[in-house]
């Protein structure tokens, strides 16, 4: 079972691509998050602020949407992992693992009980690793309808010459 690719999947066209919207991800979310907590401290005050994560949320829905659309554009995936059912089926797995059991902990210290922790654990793998398995498997399928289209692309130019 072979996930992870220790040489870059990723020409040097792709890797400037990727590094370019690495960037301006990181910006996008450096500006978007200082911005997002200075007007919280603003209308809420400094003690207030820290208790109010939509704003910051918000900026990092961005910042994925935008890179994931960014990638996709340019037909990349993943410098080091293969766009693979098995891969997305893992790495599903894993994040819904790690988001559950961090729910569940949540939960007990909240309510100390461990049977609605066992649940809230069981309950968020379940949407999450169907949801989130489901989206990588959209976003592999996209990626590579855009993969095959760029190659042809570039076949057609190749060909002009």
């Amino acid at each position: 079972m072979k996930w992870f690719n220790r040489k870059s999947n990723l020409d040097e066209m792709q890797e400037l691509q990727l590094l370019k919207a690495e960037s301006r991800g990181y910006w996008i979310g450096f500006i978007g998050l200082a911005v997002a907590m200075a007007v919280q401290a603003l209308l809420y005050g400094a003690e207030s602020a820290k208790d109010m994560l939509s704003g910051e949320f918000i900026v990092f829905l961005c910042m994925g949407v935008y890179l994931i659309g960014s990638c996709l554009r340019n037909g990349i995936w993943d410098r080091h992992l293969l766009a693979t059912p098995k891969v997305n089926i893992g790495l599903s797995l894993l994040a819904a693992a790690l988001t559950a059991l961090f729910n569940a902990i949540l939960s007990y210290r909240n309510y100390h009980d461990t049977f609605t922790a066992l649940i809230v654990f069981a309950v968020y793998f379940l949407i999450l690793s169907v949801v989130l398995s489901v989206t990588l498997t959209v976003c592999s399928a996209l990626y590579r309808r855009r993969r095959k289209h760029l190659e042809e692309e570039g076949d057609d130019s190749d060909n002009r010459e």
